[in-house]
């Protein structure tokens, strides 16, 4: 009787694949006849597109937003990613911040923001690619669990890009506008960071310690600014906590100054602004969720080590 149902699953599951791979092939060849299909509104974790190659992706996108809408994935709730991938909401290590939400009565102490919401994790065919806003997301679920209130900056760079006339490159100002208005409202931050991935071969951004793989972190400083040296020792004391536990999983601090980089980060609007890359595009979203349960005991201990 089990055989006989174990092989009526596997048929079941056979055909659903079929019928996604059909629906996505006539869907390709709708999508060239009319032009484009808003089947989805992307907002805020919309991959950013340079002009130049937008057309020539036109297509493959709004057959993601086809795949996403088949698999009920809602993208405004980057979770939804993390659930597709990893057993998010199995137990109380992956509780959503809906959850905790009313658990966290008191002022907000991190601000997590991503200067490039567009970068992405290794994903797979049949669901979105995590970004670094899925990662953000998920530390602050963890940090909100301890008790540390944080805010994840849901403003999208792109549509700040767009309002302000600017271009990619210039995706510094538009994330520092909502750094600017939250530094203001929230008096009681304590820690800002700016999470990033890095753009590395993979076999430089993990590390296995004790048989997982984990997404190695690797710290930039901006040295053209009057706050550098005091942003440089920030740093280096969460970098420190890091080593005295996890020393292969740092790559240090990269200071960064000269043409053809931006050389400060909005680090010169004060001295707790850290840039922190974890992993980079072909890692997954489960070796940065490894690597983002160690970071937040460290931020927790600095929270901590500030207070005292």
């Amino acid at each position: 009787m089990k055989k006989f149902k174990s092989k009526k699953h596997m048929k079941l599951k056979y055909k659903r694949i079929i019928l996604v791979i059909l629906i996505t092939i006539i869907s390709i060849l709708i999508l060239k006849k009319v032009g484009t299909l808003k089947i989805i509104q992307l907002n805020s974790i919309e991959t950013l597109e340079y002009s130049n190659i937008y057309k020539k992706r036109n297509i493959k996108k709004e057959t993601q937003k086809l795949i996403k809408y088949i698999f009920k994935i809602d993208i405004n709730k980057p979770t939804t990613i993390l659930k597709k991938v990893i057993p998010y909401e199995t137990s109380n290590k992956y509780k959503t911040y809906k959850t905790i939400k009313n658990e966290v009565e008191n002022e907000p102490l991190v601000y997590i923001y991503n200067t490039h919401q567009q970068e992405e994790y290794i994903g797979n065919d049949l669901t979105p690619n995590p970004t670094v806003l899925t990662a953000s997301y998920y530390l602050k679920d963890n940090l909100e669990k301890l008790g540390i209130k944080t805010i994840v900056e849901e403003t999208s760079i792109k549509e700040t890009l767009e309002k302000n006339n600017l271009n990619y490159t210039q995706s510094y100002i538009a994330s520092r506008i909502n750094l600017e208005k939250i530094k203001e409202q929230y008096p009681s931050i304590k820690l800002y960071i700016d999470l990033h991935r890095d753009a590395v071969p993979r076999h430089l951004s993990t590390v296995t310690i004790d048989n997982k793989e984990y997404a190695k972190i690797l710290f930039v400083i901006g040295k053209e600014h009057n706050n550098y040296q005091k942003n440089l020792e920030y740093t280096e004391s969460i970098n420190n906590l890091i080593e005295k536990k996890y020393p292969t999983l740092t790559k240090g601090i990269l200071q960064k100054e000269g043409p053809g980089v931006n050389g400060i980060y909005n680090q010169d609007i004060g001295t707790n602004i850290i840039l922190m890359e974890v992993g980079a595009q072909d890692n997954t979203i489960e070796e940065v969720t490894n690597t983002l349960d160690i970071m937040t005991n460290i931020i927790k201990e600095k929270i901590n080590e500030k207070e005292n």
